[in-house]
């Protein structure tokens, strides 16, 4: 059982059940900043709370690794109520392939393009940041060229913003500041969700993946 859903359990026993009645822990299970901000370093080696589909995950020296170049592996974890957030992830790929982050994650499954939310990632074909949404086909919004080829085993930054149907996605390579930006007006926008790591005909890895609530924005 995920840490994530078991805390949920064991907190809804605890409310007192004329709490219950009113609804009130229904309003907090179903927050969508409860376990935000959220970030996980792979630093202990522990994966716990990350649900794989497909692919060959395993944490290396504080990186999340899939030695697989499987097209569409997914790698999920955090609340299906989470809406309106900001995700910052370091992301290395290889030769081929793309490799980035996934968000407002629901209805994940094995196979390709097997779930429903939004893709951010960098591409080495047409070395390109790539934004799309997935709901069990793949629907492309936008990809905009990187100033550079990707270079195997390097780290880029990906950082993403969704604020109701609108996201900002932004990358650049570690320790440089040629930073690419896309927005993007999603359709079909899909209102909250989980996040992920989603790698297609590559492997990659993954490090400081780093969730946060926006405040003041109205829920999604």
């Amino acid at each position: 059982m995920r840490p994530l859903i078991r805390d949920l359990i064991v907190f809804a026993a605890a409310i007192p059940f004329g709490l219950l009645a009113t609804g009130g822990v229904l309003r907090v299970l179903h927050s969508p900043t409860r376990g935000l901000p959220y970030h996980d370093e792979f630093a202990s080696g522990d994966a716990a709370g990350w649900v794989a589909y497909d692919g060959n995950w395993t944490v290396q020296s504080g990186a999340m690794v899939n030695e697989s170049n499987e097209r569409g592996a997914k790698l999920v974890t955090g609340s299906p109520y989470w809406n309106n957030y900001a995700m910052d992830a370091d992301v290395a790929l290889s030769n081929t392939g793309e490799a980035g982050i996934i968000a407002r994650v629901s209805d994940a499954e094995p196979g390709v393009d097997s779930y429903s939310g939004i893709y951010v990632g960098l591409r080495v074909r047409d070395e390109s940041l790539v934004v799309g949404v997935a709901d069990h086909a793949w629907n492309e919004l936008g990809a905009e060229p990187l100033p550079s080829p990707i270079v195997p085993s390097v780290w880029y930054h990906i950082h993403l913003e969704v604020r109701g149907c609108d996201l900002k996605a932004l990358s650049w390579r570690d320790a440089a500041r040629d930073v690419v930006r896309l927005d993007v007006k999603l359709a079909p926008c899909f209102k909250q969700g989980e996040i992920g790591l989603r790698s297609y005909d590559s492997g990659g890895q993954w490090k400081n993946i780093v969730v946060t609530a926006l405040k003041g924005q109205p829920g999604a």
